[in-house]
């Protein structure tokens, strides 16, 4: 989701900056001190208006390429309006549009896919357990998201195939795919979580909001796992009769 953080960070940016033609280099110090230094916008080309850059989180682990076009006339009612479209050769880069109001951001159709091993090594630098590594791809599709003081309306579905984790030396578990679909619900987007085609079938519930992410799920080894996989699961917990673990787990969103 820090995708999504840079969109807005970048919108926030061209809303304070009413310069026209511009360079599009002044987007970068807006931008950085808004992400607390978690995203860096470099090789910046156009104008405020409409230019792309590559957007840096962390310390690398994602670069992301990001064009973007601003509606000049919505400014005068408040609003930035600001539409994502991929530049020319990228792949996975951001589409669709984000929309700024005074305490509101909407998000209207917006895509985007990343590696699986870049979003792990994100994760992995904010914590102390071993590096986990991870394979496959991940898209996510946001459609007509609202939030105001809280998650208002609209959806999110997350999707990663050829889904794969592995923790230090050891081999890599196959997961198949993995899907979240997500709907605003009670402040937050909440929805099942579902994983299919690999080694373990995971069912559960997973929420994103406010007060932080949420997930509660079973996992069952599929007849066909081995002993490996079987055992990685019962590290996670007590495991039921048919080999099965039960989750919960809870953490605060990064600021």
């Amino acid at each position: 989701m820090r995708a999504l953080a840079v969109a807005g960070a970048v919108i926030v940016a061209l809303a304070g900056a009413l310069v026209a033609f511009a360079p599009a280099s002044l987007v970068s110090s807006r931008v950085e001190p808004l992400a607390s230094g978690r995203v860096r916008l470099v090789a910046n080309e156009g104008t405020l208006w409409s230019g792309q850059a590559i957007a840096v989180l962390g310390d690398g682990a994602l670069r992301m390429p990001v064009a973007w076009r601003v509606e000049p006339w919505p400014l005068l009612r408040g609003e930035a309006r600001i539409a994502l479209a991929p530049p020319a050769d990228a792949t996975g880069a951001p589409r669709g549009r984000v929309v700024l109001a005074a305490g509101r951001t909407s998000v209207e159709a917006l895509e985007f896919s990343l590696p699986a091993a870049a979003a792990a090594a994100l994760v992995s630098a904010r914590q102390t357990a071993p590096l986990v590594r991870a394979g496959g791809n991940v898209t996510v599709r946001v459609d007509d998201l609202v939030i105001g003081h809280a998650i208002e309306r609209g959806s999110v579905r997350l999707e990663w195939r050829d889904a794969r984790l592995a923790e230090a030396a050891h081999a890599a578990i196959e997961l198949g795919t993995i899907t979240a679909s997500l709907a605003a619900r009670a402040g937050a987007l909440a929805g099942p979580i579902v994983g299919r085609d690999g080694a373990i079938r995971i069912d559960g519930e997973t929420s994103l909001g406010p007060a932080g992410a949420r997930i509660a799920a079973r996992l069952a080894p599929e007849p066909a796992a081995n002993a490996a996989v079987r055992q990685v699961l019962s590290r996670l917990g007590p495991p039921a009769a048919d080999g099965s673990v039960s989750i919960s787990l809870a953490g605060s969103l990064p600021r």
